[in-house]
């Protein structure tokens, strides 16, 4: 009985970590995506102003409105290209007074 009760908990432990972080990993798979979306030879073109407004409609077209793309979003012109840089943490309370904090960091080069 008792390894039962353990395993009953370990397994609502398992979920609730699942069904709290997975959302996190799904926005930044998401915003991955717009990211590698944009067009390859038109970033370096464009303007800073220019990026920042396409990702934004980007990030609302694909539901990321919990984010600020210009607080989370940097941009660097080099002479080769942009690299374009988002990274941002996230606080998950888990149970009472436990926290789990999430880092996500990716860079993007454009050419």
């Amino acid at each position: 009985m008792l390894s039962v009760l353990v395993g009953l908990s370990a397994g609502v432990a398992a979920l609730t970590l699942v069904l709290k972080l997975g959302p996190h990993y799904i926005d930044f798979q998401t915003m991955k995506s717009v990211f590698n979306g944009l067009p390859q030879s038109q970033v370096h073109t464009m303007s800073k102003g220019d990026i920042y407004d396409a990702l934004k409609k980007r990030f609302k077209v694909n539901s990321l409105r919990d984010f600020d793309v210009r607080d989370i979003v940097s941009i660097e012109r080099q002479k080769t290209g942009t690299v374009v840089t988002v990274a941002y943490e996230r606080r998950e309370n888990i149970v009472a007074n436990v926290d789990a904090v999430l880092s996500f960091s990716e860079q993007y080069q454009y050419k």
